[in-house]
C-alpha cells in the first residue's frame, strides 16, 4: 500500500509535470506564430518518466521546411555550427 506522504508527492509532482507541459506547448505555439507557423497537432501531453511533455505531431512539408530556415536562421544569429 502507498503512504499517504508518498501519494502526495507523486500528485505534486505530475501536476508540476502536467503545467510545465502546458506552458512549454502555449510558448511554443506563440514563438512559431510570430513567424507565422503553426502545427496543428501541437498540445501537452500527460508527463513521460515524471516529466513534462509535448506533442508536436505533424504538420505539412511546406510548415516543416519554413520551421528549419527560422531555426537556421536562429543557429546563424546566435553563431551555431553547421548541421
Amino acid at each position: 500500500m502507498v503512504s499517504t506522504e508518498a501519494a502526495k508527492k507523486y500528485w505534486k509532482q505530475r501536476q508540476a509535470a502536467l503545467d510545465a507541459s502546458d506552458t512549454a506547448a502555449a510558448d511554443l505555439r506563440a514563438a512559431l506564430v510570430r513567424h507565422g507557423l503553426v502545427i496543428p497537432s501541437l498540445r501537452s501531453s500527460e508527463p513521460v518518466n515524471h516529466q513534462g511533455f509535448v506533442e508536436l505531431g505533424g504538420c505539412r512539408a511546406d510548415v516543416a521546411a519554413h520551421l528549419a530556415q527560422v531555426l537556421d536562421a536562429a543557429a546563424d544569429a546566435m553563431g551555431e555550427g553547421a548541421r
